[in-house]
């Protein structure tokens, strides 16, 4: 069970021989919500009467994200557009966005939080809604969605801790993508 969302980040991912790196977090916007849903491929094997194998994997995923604003040089990063001298952003044909690290917290009970890294995603070019000011102030704020995929160089799409923020997964979880760690310990 969480209790809020908050410190939402990105990172951009590079691949070279078939491995990909992380540039430094930055951060993304205010969060207001996160829809994180995904997509299994389930396969069945049936001998002699009975269901004999079934396997469960991670196909893909969707992430959902109301975010209080976007600056348009976060957005043209995201979206890999264009933004001149004067600081205008142009958006065209034939833009491609980079895939990206997204990473965000979400307040538990006793004093915990769940951090959480989705470890390669590709943002899709939000809708926009302008609206006249009426009787009452209705703000419009936008909401923009990314695919997520595995990486190559370890099949990981995830990174997900539950701690304290003195944990010492915590003190990084921001200024570095985690990686996994040499030695697990047992649960």
């Amino acid at each position: 069970m969480t209790l809020g969302l908050k410190d939402l980040y990105y990172a951009v991912c590079t691949e070279a021989d078939g491995a990909e790196s992380y540039g430094i977090p930055k951060k993304m916007a205010e969060a207001m919500s996160a829809d994180l849903s995904v997509k299994t491929a389930d396969g069945s094997l049936y001998a002699d009467d009975t269901l004999s194998e079934s396997v469960t994997e991670f196909a893909s995923g969707t992430l959902k994200l109301g975010i209080k604003d976007l600056t348009p040089e976060v957005l043209a990063e995201l979206l890999g557009q264009a933004v001149d001298k004067n600081s205008v952003v142009w958006a065209g044909k034939e833009d491609e966005p980079p895939y990206v690290a997204v990473g965000f917290r979400a307040k538990k009970t006793g004093g915990k939080y769940r951090y959480v890294w989705l470890l390669k995603a590709k943002f899709k070019v939000p809708s926009e809604k302008y609206e006249t000011k009426g009787e009452s102030i209705k703000f419009n704020t936008p909401d923009i969605e990314a695919s997520f995929t595995t990486r190559k160089k370890d099949n990981l799409w995830k990174a997900d801790f539950v701690g304290t923020e003195e944990s010492a997964a915590a003190k990084t979880w921001f200024t570095a993508v985690p990686e996994k760690a040499a030695a697990m310990e047992s649960i």
